[in-house]
């Protein structure tokens, strides 16, 4: 071996280890993978206010039972005023699924009150939604004690965060198994009429 030659053999194991470490690193795979996982969380975690058409798990713009503060209210002719204020700004979609007691169903709901659009919530405004617990040809009524609600989604289903109950007006309201509710609507006349 020449002096000449070493410096040859010094330069390719160089370039052999530093091959090396990059093949070990996995080429900066670590950080695709990273990439990947952050994709996937943001992914599972949509922005706030971005609709859930096309993500398919998220909440979207419904207002969940954390985004609002929901109060029964007595009303006339013995209704009930179901009130929703937002504490963050949000959708109220749909009609509120009402449960009394340990109901198995929830409570129906009045067709003829669906509203052009939804009601959208600035925070502090409220959404609101008419409760019948009886009608004249209802069967034999009885007396709830419990009042448990949830929100829907866009599509309809129920938005994640479960049941909030409402505290029924003198603790009891006397139902039927006709008892419905209205829509969701923007204002409290709407939400009694008919």
């Amino acid at each position: 071996m020449t002096d000449r030659s070493l410096p040859r053999i010094a330069l390719a194991v160089v370039a052999a280890v530093a091959a090396l470490s990059l093949t070990g690193c996995g080429g900066g795979g670590s950080s695709d993978s990273d990439a990947d996982a952050k994709a996937s969380a943001e992914a599972s975690s949509p922005a706030e206010g971005e609709d859930s058409a096309g993500s398919g798990v998220a909440k979207g713009d419904a207002c969940a039972p954390s985004d609002v503060r929901l109060q029964a209210r007595p009303a006339a002719s013995g209704r009930v005023l179901l009130v929703a204020t937002a504490a963050k700004a949000c959708t109220a979609y749909g009609f509120p699924f009402l449960r009394f007691d340990k109901d198995q169903a929830t409570a129906d709901m009045d067709a003829a009150s669906k509203p052009a659009a939804p009601v959208r919530l600035a925070v502090g405004k409220s959404a609101y939604a008419g409760i019948v617990p009886t009608s004249a040809d209802g069967a034999t009524p009885r007396e709830a004690k419990e009042l448990s609600v949830s929100l829907q989604a866009k599509n309809g289903d129920p938005v994640e965060g479960g049941e909030v109950r409402a505290a029924l007006p003198g603790g009891k309201l006397r139902i039927d198994d006709s008892v419905r509710t209205t829509y969701w609507v923007a204002d409290e006349a709407a939400a009694l009429k008919g």
